[in-house]
Order: structure tokens, then sequence, then C-alpha cells
């Protein structure tokens, strides 16, 4: 077994060359553990990204805000800036697992691990998010986090490249997340959502949605966002949006048993999200 322990970003290119199928990353090891212990794995190396501090920061630039792989749901529920520009990212991130697992899950291992029930996902792909991703030779790369992700805990990440950052465009965007899970708290989602939106004279413009756990990958839901366009949050037709709501979870798992279950609870889903955006429209009215 091997242990490397990078602590700049020319130690970790060092250590990806060294990488082969049984050598693992490991920031917060929250996924990591079950993975080696479901697959029985005993025998195996690992790269310690724990001291790497370019990973582990929240940086805002004029234009962008970054966000280190290995930043913790903790970091991201309680930052000012992503708070302010990418609120749904830090209700999303409060509501993984429990306050022990958010100290240590980092937002890079929840999208690398490609859950399809990933939290951090949806709100990501709403905001359009690019991932840098780093290799061993010590180049970067720029990717749309929706082309590193197969689903079904498959990322198209090659076989010694690792994610470095996450870069979102800052703008006036608001947002909410919801999820649903088989209790209260500290559940695993059975589906979960999120909506961007700007909101223009109280009314909704350029929605984006994306749901995920109905598909293999978390996926944009064109027919919920039509249903939204240039309503208010306070007072959307439900039945309108029930429709548009049904209609899309018929389209993404038309054969899977579960999807009765699925349309209603996405509708009670998409409810939640609309109370944080109705909140946000009361702030931009005072």
């Amino acid at each position: 077994m091997n242990f490397f322990m990078p602590r700049n970003l020319e130690e970790l290119a060092d250590a990806l060359k060294e990488k082969d199928e049984n050598t693992y990353l490991c920031a917060g090891g929250t996924d990591l553990v079950i993975h080696l212990r479901a697959r029985k794995k005993f025998h195996y190396s690992l790269i310690d990204l724990t001291h790497l501090e370019e990973l582990k920061k929240i940086e805002e630039t004029q234009n962008e805000i970054l966000i280190g792989a290995a930043v913790t749901m903790t970091q991201l529920e309680k930052s000012p800036v992503i708070r302010k520009y990418i609120p749904a990212l830090a209700k999303a991130a409060s509501m993984v697992g429990s306050t022990q697992i958010r100290n240590r899950a980092t937002v890079g291992g929840n999208v690398a691990n490609a859950s399809q029930s990933s939290d951090t996902t949806p709100v990501l792909l709403a905001y359009g998010a690019e991932a840098v991703v780093y290799n061993e030779k010590g180049s970067k790369r720029i990717a749309p986090v929706d082309d590193l992700i197969e689903g079904l805990e498959k990322n198209l990440l090659k076989d010694r490249e690792m994610l470095l950052q996450f870069v979102v465009k800052k703008g006036t965007a608001r947002s909410g997340f919801a999820k649903v899970g088989s209790r209260k708290a500290v559940t695993i989602s059975k589906i979960n959502g999120c909506v961007k939106t700007e909101l223009i004279d109280g009314k909704m413009q350029q929605a984006t949605v994306y749901l995920g756990a109905v598909g293999a990958k978390a996926s944009r839901a064109p027919l919920i966002e039509e249903a939204l366009e240039g309503e208010s949050p306070a007072d959307i037709c439900m039945e309108k949006l029930k429709e548009a709501v049904y209609g899309q979870i018929e389209a993404n798992i038309p054969t899977r048993a579960s999807k009765h279950y699925k349309k209603s609870a996405a509708l009670g889903l998409m409810d939640d999200i609309l109370e944080d955006l109705r909140a946000d429209a009361g702030e931009v009215e005072r």
C-alpha cells in the first residue's frame, strides 16, 4: 500500500503519476469508506487531498465564484458568498447527512461520486458550473460539470485526472433547492431539485430547473421551466404546475414503477422550492 500526502500542486501531479486502478483520492472520505467496505477492498493506495489549501477555498473574483473541490458541505452552508450568489447550493449542502458528515463531505466528492441522488449536482448544473480538471502532467482543463457526470456512480474523468475547482459565473439570479427522502433528516434523496431564475417585477424569468434521482443523472426539466416562466412564485397556477411536473416525470422515467410516487413527490418538491423563491421575492419588494 502507498500513501501520498501532496502539499502543493506539483506534488499532486507526481502522486497522480503513480495512480492506478487501486489508488483512490481521499478528501472527506464519506463516500470512499462506504465504497471500500462494500467491495471488501483491503489492499489499495490513497492520495490524501486534505493538505492542499488550493482545494479548500471559496474565492470571489469580479465575475466568478471559485469553489475548491475539497470545500466541505459545512463551508458551503455557512459561506456568505455562496449564500449571496448561489443560495440553493448553501441550502443543498445544509441538507446533506448529519453535522459530522457535512463537516467532512466535500463538493468534489459529491460530484465525482456521480450518484443520481447527489444533492449539490442539480444546483451546479442549474448554474452552468464548470470544473477545473487537473492531471498528472500538471495541466488543467475546463469542462462543464454536466460533461463529467455519466451517472450511476460513474464519472467521465480520465484515470489520472481529478477535480480541482468549480467555477460559477456571478449574477443576480435567485434559486431554491429541496429534496424528498425516506425520513425527515439525515436521508439520501429519493428525488431532489433546483430552480434558478431571475425575479423581475416579482415574475420568474429565464427559469432553469434540474431534477435529481429521476434518471441516471440529474437532468434538465424543460416542461417545468415552461410552466414557471413569467409566473409569480406567490400565485402560480398549481394545476398548470402539476400538469408540467407529472409530464416531466413521465418523460424521464416512463417505464419505472416509482414514477407514480415520484410524480406527487416532485410536485411537493416544487412547492417547497417556490417557497424559497417567494421569500426572495418578498425581500426584493422590501
